[in-house]
Parts: C-alpha cells; structure tokens; sequence
C-alpha cells in the first residue's frame, strides 16, 4: 500500500509536532512537509504536490481559507481537511466553498483525528459529527448558481452521498460498481459546480434537489 503524502500547514510549532507525531502510528500516512501559513502552504503544495493537506485557518500572512482556495485551484486533485479550534459557522461554510473536503475541531479524541483524517485522504466528506449535524440543520437558502438537470441514477448515488454513504457503500447499496459510483460523482460535482463531494452534498439541500435526511427525522 502507497502511503498517503500529508502536508502539515498550523503556525504553532507544538501543534505539527503533536499531529506529526499521531499520524507517525500510521503507516498508511506518510508526512512530506510542514508550513506555518497559508503562503508557505501554497509554495509546497505547489513543489510537493502531497494527497492531502492538513490546514488550519488562523495563520499569519495567508490564512488557511484563503489558502484552500488558492492551492484547490491550482490542484483540485489535492484533498484538503481544516484542522481547527473554530467552531464559528462562517468558518465552516466559508471552507467548503474553498473546496476542502472536511472540517475537523481539534478537541476531538485522537482516535477520531485519525479516523476523519482517512476518510478525507480517500476522497470522503470529514467532517467533526456535531458539526455535519449542524451543517444540515441550519442550511438557508442562498442564491446559488443554475444547476444542470440530474439523471434519475445521478439523484440516486446523490442521496446516498448525502445520507453519508462511502463509494463502497453506494456502489452496494444501488447495485453498482465502484468505478459506475466515482462516474456518476463526476457528473453530479460538475452539473452543481462543486468542488467537493461535501459541497455537491449541502447545494442538493440548498436546492432541493433531495430531501434533508436531518430534517425528515423531526
């Protein structure tokens, strides 16, 4: 198994060396890098092209928002998780549109750090679970770009994606393989103009384009 390349970007050195020394119990995970702002961010993404970035937002010079931003359009093939302490909501929404793929507090067990961390290494939404909660039940309804018109299975891999469902999963749950399921994702990101499948996921409720599961259960 290839090791998943890890850039580490957080401006309090103690932190790196706390997070480095976690993902080091991994073999899956292997670091290449570590930068104390969004500038430096930016430079080794460039020069390192790692799989995924660990980012935190309150930084000198560039913060990590902005520097989501930059390094997704310059590689969107980078998977990008926040690391952070803020829970402000604005934060939260602000990084999805940036493209990153997940939002993880820092207070979290170091257990649950790594297990969200691989989920945003393979491509899956990783998002603290207080906060995809919230993410769902407070969604309003802004004015968002015209989307394309969805096929009938589209819808179906879609919803599953909302509900929370792995490629795996997806694929089990609707009789298809997995390649069919990353196809299918393909067309739906572009059709809603998302950069991620976490934002594909929040425009299909924003839109109405499937029911909001959190919703429902009231």
């Amino acid at each position: 198994m290839v090791p998943t390349k890890v850039l580490i970007v957080d401006d309090h050195p103690v932190f790196r060396g706390g997070l480095r020394s976690l993902l080091s119990t991994r073999p899956d995970f292997h670091i290449i890098g570590e930068a104390r702002n969004g500038e430096e961010a930016i430079s080794l993404a460039r020069d390192l092209k790692p799989d995924l970035v660990l980012m935190d937002i309150r930084m000198p010079r560039i913060g990590g928002l902005e520097a989501t931003r930059l390094i997704k359009k310059e590689n969107p093939q980078i998977h990008i998780v926040m690391l952070t302490v803020s829970e402000d909501e604005d934060d939260l929404f602000e990084a999805i549109k940036c493209g990153a793929q997940g939002y993880i507090l820092k207070n979290l067990a170091s257990s649950d750090v790594l297990d969200l961390i691989k989920q945003g290494a393979e491509g899956e939404a990783a998002f603290t679970p207080s906060l995809a909660s919230r993410t769902l039940m407070t969604l309003g309804s802004p004015k968002l770009e015209k989307s394309e018109s969805l096929t009938t299975r589209e819808r179906e891999v879609l919803e599953q994606l909302v509900l929370g469902y792995r490629n795996a999963a997806i694929a089990k749950n609707l009789g298809l393989t997995e390649a069919t399921v990353r196809f299918h994702l393909s067309n739906i990101l572009s059709k809603l103009h998302a950069h991620s499948r976490t934002e594909a996921a929040i425009k299909a409720l924003q839109q109405h384009i499937v029911p909001n599961p959190h919703r429902e259960s009231y």
